[in-house]
């Protein structure tokens, strides 16, 4: 679940990525336990569908509504 993260807080992360070229407006994901960092950027429906075969059109949808609604929280 998303949550909020206090300014302060917020800059001293910024800080620390600054090693790893993350861009101010980038998104990222960290993965604490496997000590993994993503960037990712905006996916739509066209770059989920893009991998047909691999996923049913159902489920590409389903799963463009639950990070629609994701995005929703942040």
């Amino acid at each position: 679940m998303a949550k909020k993260i206090d300014k302060h807080t917020m800059e001293a992360i910024k800080q620390l990525l600054q090693q790893y070229n993350v861009k101010e407006d980038g998104q990222i994901i960290i993965d604490l336990k496997n000590n993994i960092m993503t960037e990712y950027g905006e996916a739509g429906i066209s770059d989920l569908l893009s991998i047909r075969g691999t996923i049913s059109d159902e489920r590409a949808k389903e799963w463009a509504k639950e990070i629609d609604e994701m995005r929703e929280g942040w």
